[in-house]
């Protein structure tokens, strides 16, 4: 019995350091290719957070995150945000208060790209070699 409960412990441990070691997806952030904009990892924290509304041609900033859950979302908010989904849920249940509302989701990389494509006020992050011609990126997150 105790053989198999060390067994079971060492199996446990080792796949807890196989899942933590797991590799982050390489990110890249985009923008329409109508806009000229750069932006910086700060801005662009300060734009998901919902701190700065606006781009400099006073143009409503629109971002689009990625599915709760998915491994892109979760690199993105941990390298962008400096957060985790339990920490972010928490921000956002206190800016719910405020009137301010997180960013919306869209159910794929494809539909984030095509609306950042088809919107000029849009920016999204997708998985890196996703980008195309129909989308400008801005910055990339290894």
């Amino acid at each position: 019995m105790m053989a198999r409960l060390g067994s079971t412990l060492i199996a446990a441990l080792l796949l807890a350091g196989t899942l933590a070691a797991a590799p982050r997806p390489a990110l890249v952030v985009i923008v329409n290719p109508a806009r000229s904009d750069q932006v910086t990892l700060e801005e662009l924290s300060s734009i998901y957070l919902k701190r700065r509304k606006f781009w400099p041609d006073s143009q409503p900033v629109l971002p689009l995150n990625l599915p709760a859950g998915s491994a892109a979302r979760e690199a993105f908010s941990r390298r962008v945000l400096g957060r985790d989904s339990e920490q972010l849920g928490s921000y956002w249940n206190q800016e719910y208060f405020h009137g301010v509302f997180p960013p919306a989701t869209l159910s794929s990389s494809a539909a984030v790209k095509r609306y950042v494509a088809a919107d000029r006020n849009a920016i999204g992050y997708i998985e890196a070699g996703e980008e195309d011609d129909s989308v400008r990126v801005v910055l990339r997150l290894p």
